[in-house]
């Protein structure tokens, strides 16, 4: 689909926000065009990105969740530290940004726990967690929160309860 494409379709939806997400949308240098397309048009854009690549570009109006992959994923290697600076940046200018774990297991809990807490993302940010549902149970993941007092939000995997069938990744 074309850009035109795109805004036609979603022209049909007024007022609806717009949430950039599925593989990592800033691998297309073509989303920052289409990002300011749709600020003008009036929408609030959301961008879910999987924190290895910098959101120093990403305007301030855009809301930017970042994924700090934990070391379950085997791509905890990957997250781009420098980020957490410019959400810190992003805060100052009236950005709306969160952040987001997602756990597989008790000892990605911990870790999540601990970047939480050594960068003071919680006094930042939101901060969600969100159990990978097959692997690591909620109700385990919401009784480690409570026992820690993590001061954290739980994210259920929707699309895993609205279309269970599709199978796709994490």
């Amino acid at each position: 689909m074309t850009f035109e494409q795109i805004h036609n379709w979603l022209d049909r939806f007024p007022d609806v926000m717009v949430e950039l997400t599925g593989g990592e949308p800033l691998l297309q240098e073509g989303v920052y065009p289409f990002i300011d397309t749709l600020l003008d048009r009036g929408r609030k854009v959301l961008l879910e990105t999987n924190g290895s690549l910098s959101i120093e570009k990403v305007p301030y109006e855009v809301s930017v969740i970042l994924d700090i992959k934990c070391p379950g994923s085997g791509m905890d290697n990957k997250n781009n530290w420098k980020n957490i600076d410019l959400l810190r940046t992003r805060k100052n200018n009236n950005s709306r940004d969160e952040v987001k774990f997602v756990l597989s297991s008790e000892q990605d809990f911990y870790w999540a726990r601990n970047i939480t807490e050594k960068y003071k993302l919680a006094s930042l940010i939101p901060v969600l967690f969100s159990p990978v549902e097959y692997l690591f149970a909620p109700v385990t993941l919401a009784e480690l929160i409570m026992e820690n007092r993590t001061p954290v939000k739980i994210q259920i995997q929707l699309h895993r309860i609205l279309w269970p069938e599709a199978g796709r990744g994490v």
